[in-house]
């Protein structure tokens, strides 16, 4: 799993790296993106979307949707998607990067990625050198995206849709903006983790049912636990991703470390920001072989 090509020494590896023009480099990888179904570890899509998103500029006309202004990054198929420092200007040295799906197949996602600068790229090529080759794998991030409602399920898999919703109160039946569910077995197993859309919609697979004496149980009790943020007294924006939350990702190192490029962050385990676990697992019941639907997930804090 790895990028190279041009300039970068890394032939091979897929994504394209620096671009040579004459004497000069003309356009530097800035960052490369591999979108993985976190199911199949497989390269998600076709049909993504990747881009970092940016305020107006002002005193110029732009194209905005109600979740922002967003640039796209060249796609490459089954390779990812690239994006390269032009020979002026470019995106800031920490941008904020924006995955999204718009078939549903798979969960939006948005990082906080720290960019190696344009400097520290071109360093290596000066006379005499000032800085130390960046490898192009160094420049690769590859999240993980979770199951959609559009996701496809294949035949014989195990899981439960459902939906997280606050609980009685002041928001009274509404549902958990982008909540994450955390799936035990038997004896506190961890048997797989689900995030959830706008809606609070989860579609929660499981691919194995822990250990367990043969025969295996047609009927599986499992216990679900929330983490979600507190509900906002006053919505605003209605559109899909405005609220999604930002995950801050650490910048590679030259090599990259196996930590670099697969962690907690990137598979989406953790707890994001202003996010509170809830107050008590729920228990639901698989059916092994199929996906059922379930009761909502009431998501509640002490």
């Amino acid at each position: 799993m790895g990028v190279g090509g041009g300039g970068d020494g890394n032939a091979g590896l897929g994504v394209g790296g620096d671009v040579d023009g004459g004497p000069d480099v003309l356009h530097r990888l800035a960052l490369a993106v591999r979108p993985l179904d976190a199911r199949t570890r497989a390269p998600a899509g076709p049909g993504l979307r990747v881009g970092w998103e940016s305020g107006p500029v002002p005193g110029r006309r732009q194209r905005t949707s109600p979740d922002g202004l967003v640039h796209p990054f060249e796609g490459r198929g089954a390779d990812g998607f690239v994006l390269r420092y032009p020979y002026t200007g470019g995106p800031p040295a920490t941008l904020t990067l924006r995955i999204d799906d718009p078939a549903r197949r798979w969960l939006p996602r948005r990082f906080r990625v720290p960019l190696w600068t344009r400097a520290e790229l071109a360093g290596a090529d000066a006379r005499p050198p000032t800085a130390t080759h960046v490898r192009a794998d160094a420049r690769l991030l590859l999240p993980w995206l979770l199951p959609g409602p559009a996701y496809p399920v294949p035949q014989g898999t195990t899981g439960l849709r459902f939906r997280v919703a606050y609980a009685a109160g002041p928001a009274d039946s509404s549902p958990v903006r982008w909540p994450r569910v955390d799936a035990f077995g038997p004896g506190g197993v961890p048997l797989g983790w689900a995030h959830g859309d706008e809606h609070g919609q989860v579609l929660l697979l499981i691919d194995a049912v822990g250990v367990l004496p043969s025969p295996v149980p047609s009927r599986l009790d499992i216990a679900l636990r929330t983490h979600a943020p507190d509900p906002d007294p006053h919505p605003t924006t209605p559109g899909a991703l405005p609220d999604l939350p930002t995950e801050p990702v650490d910048r590679s190192t030259s090599p990259p470390r196996p930590q670099d490029l697969d962690n907690a962050v990137l598979r989406g385990t953790t707890r994001p920001a202003g996010y509170r676990t809830g107050a008590a697992d729920t228990v639901r019941t698989l059916t092994v072989g199929q996906v059922v639907p379930a009761p909502d997930l009431i998501h509640t804090t002490a």
